[in-house]
């Protein structure tokens, strides 16, 4: 009889003096042999049963010498997947991981920029979806028509993937020395942008028009991109000649501005009651997990979270301690000092987003009013600003001009 490819067997070698005297004890307690092979006169190989190994031991007794050469069947595979287990899951695990983790981009890498700012363009590219713990894209048609519509000195953008590496390459048209001396070689007037009242000028280069304490208006000149002179070359007469040249300089003015601020009259606060619970957050690739999800019952409640792992280079991954406290909600109305706070930190922001270097906040007048469930404050500034601009002479059109005079 032929053992099966799963049946647990095994091969095992005897050796005695009386080998034989083995061989008719298995006959008579009908223990099957197979492939019996001689090796000498008193040694040879068999295959049996698995379960026929442990009765052959008691058979043969102190006279024989039993040897496993081999052991073949489902449960010796079984018996070494079980010891290699750990082992098994291991390599399963790490497999899996590398190809998860090949999914995301670890590192972003951004070459071929000159004038524009590295921070800005991540944060155009994060815009988009593009940043390191993101998912792999492929194709990233939406960020380049976001940073060719964000940046227009933009003329070429390409994307490509090395692996968890993500490769941005910008180009950028024309050279910026040559395109500023170019600029510099064209002939303008400083203009106002707006009305109000000069207080300094400084003109670096040109003709100041203007003088501290002038008002002007929109549109008027503040420093000539012209200059006139009589030539010493007495061959050419008496007539007056005019050269052009690049103005340029600063022309801070006292400006009118008009702010209006909403705020409700009463504030909401929120008292904690001394309840609450804590639980983990936890983001792996596209995968989130929170276990404070639909716990608590609370009507009303804050969440705030303390970061423990934070990481992308591995795999995207991030681990939060999250605490809910409950807390009642009331309304308070605010207190003129309050609003007053309020106003004068959104004038801090307006100053600080609004205005360029060097301008400022000269004086400010508040006035509040009231409307159904509103209070309105008015806010009337007088600000010193820049408020010149460059405006292109048309050379050919003035020598037209004063050719008809």
């Amino acid at each position: 009889m032929k053992f099966g490819f799963l049946k647990h067997y095994r091969k095992i070698k005897i050796e005695g003096i009386d080998p034989k005297r083995i061989l008719n004890k298995c006959l008579k307690h009908k223990i099957t042999l197979e492939d019996l092979r001689w090796k000498n006169d008193i040694a040879y190989t068999v295959r049996l049963q698995g379960e026929d190994y442990e009765r052959l031991k008691q058979l043969a007794g102190h006279n024989c010498k039993l040897t496993v050469l081999k052991e073949g069947g489902a449960i010796p595979l079984l018996q070494r997947l079980k010891r290699n287990i750990a082992a098994v899951a291991g390599a399963f695990l790490l497999g899996t991981l590398l190809f998860y983790q090949s999914l995301f981009i670890a590192e972003i890498q951004v070459d071929g920029y000159r004038s524009l700012d590295e921070a800005e363009i991540r944060k155009t590219l994060q815009d988009a979806g593009v940043f390191e713990g993101a998912r792999k894209q492929g194709d990233y048609g939406e960020a380049k028509e976001l940073l060719y519509s964000t940046y227009e000195t933009l003329t070429w953008v390409n994307f490509y993937e090395e692996g968890k590496l993500l490769h941005v390459d910008l180009a950028e048209g024309g050279d910026l020395m040559e395109n500023k001396e170019e600029a510099l070689d064209v002939p303008v007037d400083v203009v106002a942008s707006q009305a109000g009242m000069v207080q300094k000028i400084l003109p670096l280069q040109g003709n100041a028009k203007v003088q501290k304490g002038d008002y002007v208006n929109k549109g008027d000149l503040l420093i000539s991109g012209r200059y006139k002179y009589h030539s010493t070359d007495y061959s050419r007469g008496d007539k007056e000649f005019t050269q052009y040249q690049h103005a340029h300089g600063k022309v801070l003015a006292k400006v009118p501005c008009h702010l209006e601020y909403y705020f409700e009259k009463t504030r909401r606060q929120k008292i904690e009651t001394g309840n609450y619970f804590t639980g983990i957050a936890i983001h792996l690739g596209n995968f989130d997990f929170d276990s404070t999800k639909g716990w608590g019952g609370y009507e009303a409640s804050v969440r705030t979270e303390h970061k423990l792992l934070d990481f992308v280079h591995l795999l995207p991954f991030s681990a939060h301690l999250v605490t809910v406290k409950e807390v009642t909600l009331s309304e308070k109305e605010r207190a003129p000092e309050a609003l007053q706070k309020t106003v004068k930190a959104a004038l801090r922001d307006y100053e600080k987003k609004s205005l360029k270097e060097g301008e400022r906040i000269l004086d400010q007048e508040v006035t509040y009013t009231e409307t159904p469930g509103l209070v309105k404050a008015d806010v009337l500034l007088e600000v010193e600003r820049d408020i010149g601009v460059e405006q292109k002479i048309d050379m050919k059109k003035e020598d037209a001009e004063r050719e008809k005079k």
